[in-house]
């Protein structure tokens, strides 16, 4: 659907909102259902079973569950089922998936829960595992339908026990519809009040019984068409693309770039009379070319051709052009930078096609089959700005496209060269200059716009089916494993992803159109805005990736009742699994060789791993009904994993855990499980990879002035940067840095010890009420990770904490002699390793109180509140676990080292209020204050730390958001919604060099601003 016709449709759902929005009855309204809370004690005692595979018995579960229902996917307007969790405290957002995510790989819909990143929790789909997608085996939450969720249930802490690897933070089952009748049909549209860009959803849901209730089918079929928009397309706080600086104290804004401040020799920015603000932050690389000469400055030849050329007062930051090529100035910044953001999406378009098959038979008392089927296809498109070309490249002295005393630059540069000669290597090219060979070494920054902007579209499919048995087996005896039965299934998933690239270049045939062949002038006229059509043409690169993904799970477990002591029975279950996963990553040539720019280059990778488990788990009554209190019992669980692979091999996974009820109002539980993570596909076995992130080189002008010391300038020196070039801005023209990261088939296994431990109160005195408060900790060690935890961590640790040359950190940075950047082909090489650490501990508060009244517009009123806050005390990385003593200590920070805020609190309520066919519920999302890593992490290490007065954004305040929403039951087929998401449309905080894009944390704060959806539900 084209966005003209997108944004026509949603000028009606405006206005279809806002008149369904003025016929509810403002009041308060309900809460999630996060605790169980209701009118009679049987649903205060209901208990959910994510965390465990034994029958509950009104027990109350020893690891804290949240659970979010249907009611609340309908309320909060959820279309994509990712937005609605990262929502809730419990997770983080996660830079590279989700709507927000414009990055290339991407298009997937992953979850973060506790910040630890997406491969460290498990995602189930009723109790099972789901699909996987691609080497790292995560699971797209794209691929879950939402029309069929009946509940989420969020449990804390290693399950690794009860449902193996991957269960390091926790579990998240998705708990779907299984056993239903009749015909619903949903729709949905919803927009943002500033692009009027829609998105759209149909769900169509049909379920019958056959054979005389003995059997259930159910069909699902869902639509959706997401909508996305640029920058550009924003407008407002989103543009220009903005990062740190010194501005004049008459321009200074929270919000928009100020003028810079000029700030003379010995001065600093506060002496000069600027102060730390917002400016323009755009890339080096323009599309008139930046050049740096990379000859020796004090050739007296070289200097006498740069001012006749005009060039005489140029900085390291080089030269530019007019359009026309014609006139040679030095470059300057801000000036000449190149904004990348208007191009680029904010929100990435999104189209998904899936269809869901679920069915059970009783076959007799005994045997029940079942079965499950999904197909999904997902199409994202992701797009950038032009690709630039940036690096050393060779170009013949006599170009003609250069005047005749660019052409003596040249000449002279030529001759400055070393005697021994220059290899001069892009790509899949290699060429080698000499003196007076004709050939000059000339540092290129090109944009290039005459290609166009960078395109990726990701068409992923999913493919999963499950097929099973259950049913009683009976007891052995009255008194001995009684009431006894079985599970025992198989499922099969295959993810494909074919992904479309365009817009990047070859930098072999970009060095090869600069050179004259057989005296005809170069292809490539570079210089100003001179490049051909044709030209542009013979460097355009089209790639195709393709990623499958397979896994198998065969499975069986055998449960019930071992013998009855004093407080009842004791519960068991045992079985045993099989799985295998599989992944292959089959890149384009051109990528595969390193001969792109635009693009991060990636190796092929290929393989597979299995591992055969069994596993128990028991449950202990102590007490039932005793002077000693109202009930107790112990439980304890174990798993034995024997994986096929070398660093991994046998592992053992345990927990054990109890609660206590002193009286039926209070239940104390707790829980200590000891997890593991098994190494995934990708970091097994992937090919070398690289990519671009944000990031900050300490020898370039960008490391922070206090920290610009003589130490750092040693190691500076020590590792290849040029004497004259430490601490300028040469050193790193642009904010991205290359690394290449890679798989070691020897890693080991990441292991975590989680405790939990808490208070559930249901206090009778009060009916409908209903309080939890839960300590959490989790700590991991072996964090699978690229060398020094990143490519931040690693520059940080070479030259500002370890400071020695011959580190493996400051060994793993590879620079170009002449310039100083860091370059290939190693640029900052991090391979997987068990290097790294995580902690976190804090405090979860959940809480829902209903109430009833007698007044209502519609015969009484029901009101319903409840709130889900999480406090993080810690949250700490290790990025060299061998180095102990450096930490990050990042609750309550963010920036290029913590990553996403990671607030101290967070939460989540919402008030509903009821009357008849009426609800109309108010939702409260808050997030915490956060504080700038490069201020917070030295300071907390006691080391030296910048003054807050010297930070352009050094905090970003605590963020509150609301959003309404109304519904009618037009009669008992037909349900009408409305809502209103930001309801006051509260702009994102924004930051500056401290943010990877967009000007904020796109994938924490609210970039739509308000946002209206209306949706209408049809039973038949």
């Amino acid at each position: 659907m084209g966005k003209i016709r997108q944004k026509r449709i949603f000028a009606g759902c405006e206005t279809a909102v806002a008149l369904a929005t003025a016929f509810l009855v403002p009041a308060l309204a309900q809460a999630q259902d996060q605790v169980p809370a209701a009118a009679d004690s049987a649903t205060v005692t209901e208990v959910v079973v994510t965390g465990s595979r034994l029958a509950q018995r009104g027990f109350k579960a020893p690891t804290p569950v949240t659970v979010i229902g249907a009611e609340e996917i309908n309320l909060s307007g959820t279309q994509n089922v990712e937005t609605l969790l990262n929502d809730t405290p419990q997770f983080l957002g996660s830079q590279n998936n989700g709507p927000t995510a414009n990055t290339v790989p991407g298009g997937t819909a992953t979850l973060n829960l506790r910040g630890f990143g997406a491969q460290r929790n498990l995602v189930l789909v009723n109790g099972r595992r789901y699909t996987i997608t691609g080497p790292d085996q995560t699971t797209d939450i794209n691929t879950v339908p939402a029309a069929l969720i009946k509940r989420v249930e969020t449990v804390t802490g290693g399950s690794s026990a009860v449902y193996g690897s991957d269960a390091i933070t926790g579990v998240v089952n998705f708990i779907l519809k299984d056993d239903f009748q009749g015909v619903e049909l949903t729709g949905q549209a919803r927009g943002d009040t500033h692009t009027k860009t829609g998105t759209y959803t149909a769900d169509l849901t049909a379920g019958a019984n056959f054979a005389d209730n003995r059997g259930n089918v159910v069909v699902a079929l869902n639509y959706l068409d997401r909508g996305g928009y640029t920058r550009g397309e924003r407008g407002g706080w989103a543009t220009p693309s903005m990062a740190d600086g010194c501005v004049t104290a008459a321009t200074f804004s929270s919000t928009r770039p100020g003028t810079p401040q000029v700030i003379g020799a010995g001065q600093t920015c506060l002496s000069a009379g600027g102060r730390p603000g917002l400016i323009f932050g755009g890339s080096g690389t323009i599309p008139n070319g930046r050049f740096v000469t990379v000859g020796s400055p004090s050739s007296p030849g070289l200097t006498a051709a740069l001012a006749a050329a005009g060039l005489g007062a140029m900085t390291g930051r080089g030269f530019t052009f007019n359009d026309a090529g014609t006139v040679a100035r030095p470059a300057v910044t801000p000036g000449d930078d190149y904004d990348l953001g208007p191009a680029a999406y904010l929100v990435i378009p999104q189209r998904r096609w899936m269809a869901n098959l679920s069915a059970h038979y009783d076959f007799n008392d005994h045997v029940t089959g079942y079965a499950e089927a999904h197909y999904s296809n997902n199409r994202v498109s992701m797009q950038l700005p032009p690709s630039g070309v940036g690096g050393n490249f060779l170009i013949n002295t006599n170009n003609p496209y250069l005047t005749p005393q660019l052409r003596a630059v040249m000449t002279q540069l030529d001759l400055a060269e070393s005697a021994s000669g220059i290899r001069v290597t892009n790509g899949t090219s290699s060429l080698t200059t000499t003196p007076g060979d004709g050939l000059a070494v000339l540092n290129v920054n090109r944009r290039l716009p005459d290609v166009g902007n960078r395109l990726n579209t990701a068409d992923r499919s999913a493919y999963r089916s499950a097929i099973g048995f259950r049913g009683d087996l009976g007891s052995v005896s009255s008194s001995f494993l009684r009431n006894l039965n079985y599970d025992a299934y198989y499922t099969y998933t295959r993810t494909t992803d074919t992904s479309i690239s365009s817009g990047a270049a070859s930098l072999s045939k970009f060095q090869a159109g600069l050179l004259s062949v057989n005296g005809a002038a170069p292809a490539l006229n570079i210089f100003g805005a001179n490049l051909s059509a044709a030209g542009a043409s013979s460097i355009a690169v089209t790639s195709i990736n393709y990623t499958e993904s397979q896994q198998q799970v065969l499975a069986g477990s055998v449960a019930g009742e071992l013998f009855d002591t004093w407080a009842g029975p004791i519960d068991f279950s045992t079985g045993a699994e099989y799985r295998k996963a599989s992944a292959r990553f089959a890149p384009d040539s051109y990528l595969a060789s390193g001969d792109v720019s635009g693009f991060n280059a990636a190796l092929p990778t290929k393989g597979s791993e299995s591992v055969k488990e069994v596993y128990g788990e028991v449950r202990v009554p102590l007490l039932m009904d005793s002077p000693l209190g109202k009930r107790a019992s112990a439980n304890g669980a174990f798993r034995y994993s024997d994986y096929d692979l070398k660093g991994v091999g046998g592992v053992w996974t345990y927990s054990v855990g109890g609660e206590y009820a002193p009286v039926s109002d209070v239940t104390f539980r707790g829980q200590f499980q000891h997890a593991i993570r098994a190494p995934n596909v990708g970091e097994l076995f992937g090919g070398n990879t690289t990519s671009g992130p944000s990031a900050v080189d300490p020898c370039s002008s960008r490391q922070p002035t206090a920290q610009q010391t003589a130490a750092v300038r040693a190691v500076c020196v020590a590792t290849g940067v040029p004497t004259g070039q430490v601490f300028q801005p040469a050193v790193q023209p642009n904010t991205f840095i290359s690394q290449v990261s890679g798989g070691n088939p020897n890693i080991g296994p990441e292991k975590s010890d989680t405790t939990t431990f808490g208070i559930v109160l249901l206090p009778r005195f009060v009916p409908g009420l209903a309080l939890s408060v839960d300590y959490f900790k989790i700590n991991l060690d072996g964090a699978i990770a690229p060398l020094g935890g990143g490519i931040a961590n690693t520059l940080n640790l070479c030259y500002n904490l370890v400071q020695d040359a011959n580190s493996v950190f400051c060994k793993a940075i590879t620079r170009d002699p002449l310039s100083g950047q860091i370059a290939a082909p190693g640029y900052v090489t991090t391979t997987n390793d068990n290097t790294g650490g995580l902690k976190t501990s804090g405090l979860d508060f959940e809480g829902n109180y209903h109430f009833d009244l007698a007044w209502g517009p519609f015969g009484g009123s029901r009101f319903d509140l409840g709130t889900n806050l999480t406090y993080t005390d810690e949250f700490t990385a290790t990025p060299v676990q061998a180095l102990p003593a450096s930490k990050n200590y990042c609750v309550g920070a963010f920036g290029p080292t913590c990553g996403q805020p990671i607030p101290r609190w967070k939460g989540v309520s919402r008030a509903t209020w009821r009357s008849g066919p009426a609800t109309l519920s108010l939702r409260h999302r808050f997030i915490g204050e956060v504080t700038v890593d490069s201020y917070l992490l030295p300071k907390r290490l006691g080391a030296t730390f910048p003054d807050k007065s010297t930070l352009t954004t050094p905090d970003i305040k605590a963020q509150h958001y609301f959003d309404l929403t109304g519904s009618y039951d037009v009669n008992k087929d037909m349900t009408l919604t409305a809502g209103v998401r930001n309801l006051f449309d509260k702009n994102p905080p924004i930051v500056g060099s401290s943010a990877p894009a967009n000007n904020t944390w796109a994938a924490t704060y609210d970039v739509e601003g308000r946002v209206l959806f209306g949706g209408v539900t049809a039973r038949f």
